[in-house]
């Protein structure tokens, strides 16, 4: 059976003459009797005193010792207060026992939790007993230093592990944050072409080849600093001060530089050697803003930007960038969460006839009732109207939405097409029209003739092909297509010719300002004599006012919507605006 105990540091039978202990006790007789006992089973072993905590902080710090001895009162201090100092100034302790003359098992809960390893009476001390104590607190330092090396310590290289830097990374950010100003960088890096020199070479040349760069890492950097080995072929640097981002970047080129430089093999008598480089992604730290999980996963994704980018090189976080994201990616799930709590609704806007006055039809707007913010338009939650998976979601919404309302509306007697916008993400998903097939299905008493879709002129050109295969799909179901925001893209006579559209609407931009403008008013005409020429039908956007209107039926435009005629409004204010109009026309 393999034998899984992790070996101590010397045999079973302690070498009492090299035994180094420390006894604290301000107590002179009492000093005086613990050394004699130790002497008595330990005759060539050292024995140091000291009477207060300063002396024994002076001790531990000058001079290394196997064991310490303390009694629990020091005067004005307890030995647990001292054992609270040491940790404080000395980086490593040595194995320790507490001797006092109280029984009281508060106390000596109180010496284990803070690491003391054993806690003796005075009364019940002897000579054999106390060496006994001595000798088993400090296999069990042994053990717990052991333990501490297997968990805390790479294997091969020597090198902190994952553990420990996360540890000393936490500890660095949480410092950052009282030292405002500060800059340390955690570097992330993985080495170039070490795979095939595993695969060439043999395992053994590879681990030679992670204790080389090892080595260089360590001896590259300060001593405040750390280097860690995280796995395989990825190390890590934490870099505790460093003056700016371009100082930074200046220290991890050169030990860029030194792990690039050849190693040669042991045991080849043709002396070869092999090169790597490095792929590093930094991350640096000023404050506590980011947990050392985070700062780990940011500096883990520059660095396979750099591997993705052609491998060797130095890319730092924008925290900008990660604030950017976190925002967009916050609204994203706030737009879900808000699709399924009901917070969304359709605003209508009406079109009418220019010349006339009379109602033609309605365009439907997306609205976002927000519990906290109120009433939202789509520029507050542009991002996910765009995302390619909810805008398809929120697109599907839209489409079903104002399809039961165009049932409603029929029912009431209210006769109007009703268009609604789809985005790019949306319209070239590949089951689009079987989706908006499935949506007509589910309202069998709209004809399909009532429900227009108003698609980008951008859009439209960045993918020519698809959008006219969508658009010829549709229209086989009966729903009809407008070109929205034309003007605006850069479609060609030839794309103009082989949309199957409709309609198209001319971007407010140019109906804005053709009034003070002849070259907007030029487009303008120009854009009312194409949709003549391929039979489509013209809808000016952005009516703001009498005079536009005036213009735009001189022009030979006959539909429009925009401010000058109506605002968008809810569904239930539309019938009352309807019969209003109408009721202006007849008159």
């Amino acid at each position: 059976m393999p034998d899984f105990r992790i070996p101590l540091p010397w045999p079973e039978t302690t070498d009492k003459a090299q035994l180094r202990l420390l006894v604290v006790d301000d107590d002179d007789v009492d000093r005086e009797r613990v050394r004699r006992m130790l002497l008595r089973t330990a005759p060539d072993a050292t024995v140091v005193e000291a009477c207060d905590p300063e002396e024994t902080l002076a001790l531990l710090q000058e001079q290394a010792f196997d064991c310490m001895i303390v009694d629990y009162r020091l005067g004005r201090l307890t030995g647990l207060d001292l054992m609270d100092l040491i940790r404080e100034v000395v980086p490593q302790r040595c194995a320790t026992i507490m001797v006092t003359g109280l029984g009281d098992e508060e106390i000596a809960g109180a010496a284990v939790r803070s690491g003391i390893n054993d806690y003796l009476t005075k009364n019940q001390l002897d000579p054999v007993g106390l060496m006994r104590s001595v000798t088993g607190a400090m296999r069990r330092t042994a053990l717990e230093r052991r333990l501490h090396e297997l968990a805390y310590y790479d294997a091969l290289t020597g090198l902190a592990s994952r553990t420990l830097l996360t540890d000393r990374l936490q500890q660095l950010i949480a410092r950052r944050a009282r030292e405002p100003g500060m800059l340390a960088a955690l570097a992330y890096i993985d080495l170039d072409h070490f795979k095939p020199i595993n695969d060439r070479h043999g395992h053994h040349a590879g681990d030679q080849v992670l204790g080389v760069i090892a080595q260089r890492l360590k001896g590259a950097i300060r001593a405040s600093d750390t280097a860690a080995r995280l796995g395989g072929d990825e190390f890590a640097l934490l870099l505790t001060e460093v003056e700016s981002a371009e100082d930074c970047e200046a220290v991890l080129e050169r030990i860029s530089r030194l792990l690039r430089e050849p190693i040669r093999l042991d045991g080849r008598s043709d002396g070869q050697t092999v090169q790597v480089t490095a792929s590093i992604g930094v991350v640096l730290i000023q404050d506590d803003s980011l947990e050392a999980d985070s700062v780990l996963r940011h500096a883990d994704h520059m660095m396979y930007e750099v591997k993705n980018a052609g491998r060797e090189g130095v890319r730092f976080f924008d925290p900008q960038v990660e604030r950017r994201l976190k925002a967009a990616h916050d609204e994203l799930e706030a737009v879900a969460a808000g699709l399924r709590n009901g917070e969304f609704e359709l605003f209508y806007q009406p079109q009418i006839d220019l010349a006339t006055r009379a109602p033609t039809g309605l365009e439907a707007l997306i609205r976002w009732r927000h519990p906290q913010r109120g009433l939202l338009a789509p520029d507050a939650f542009w991002n996910a109207l765009q995302h390619k998976k909810l805008s398809a979601t929120l697109g599907e919404w839209v489409i079903g939405s104002a399809c039961r309302q165009i049932d409603a509306w029929l029912a009431a007697g209210l006769r109007l097409k009703v268009s609604v916008n789809v985005s790019v993400h949306h319209l070239l998903h590949p089951s689009f029209a079987a989706r908006l097939g499935a949506i007509l299905a589910a309202t069998p008493s709209v004809p399909p003739g009532y429900l227009e879709l108003e698609i980008l002129e951008t859009v439209a050109i960045d993918d020519f092909e698809s959008t006219v295969a969508v658009i010829e799909a549709c229209k086989a179901l009966g729903v009809s297509v407008a070109l929205d925001d034309f003007g605006t893209g850069y479609s060609s006579l030839t794309h103009l010719r082989s949309l199957p559209l409709d309609a198209l609407k001319i971007d407010r931009s140019f109906i804005a300002s053709m009034l003070d403008s002849p070259s907007d008013q030029a487009i303008v005409l120009g854009i009312l004599g194409l949709c003549r020429a391929f039979n489509r039908r013209a809808i000016a956007e952005g009516v703001e006012s009498e005079a536009h209107i005036r213009r735009l039926v001189e022009l030979g435009c006959h539909c429009g919507q925009g401010y000058g005629i109506a605002r968008p409004m809810p569904a239930a204010e539309v019938a009352g605006w309807i019969e209003r109009q109408r009721a202006c026309v007849a008159a």
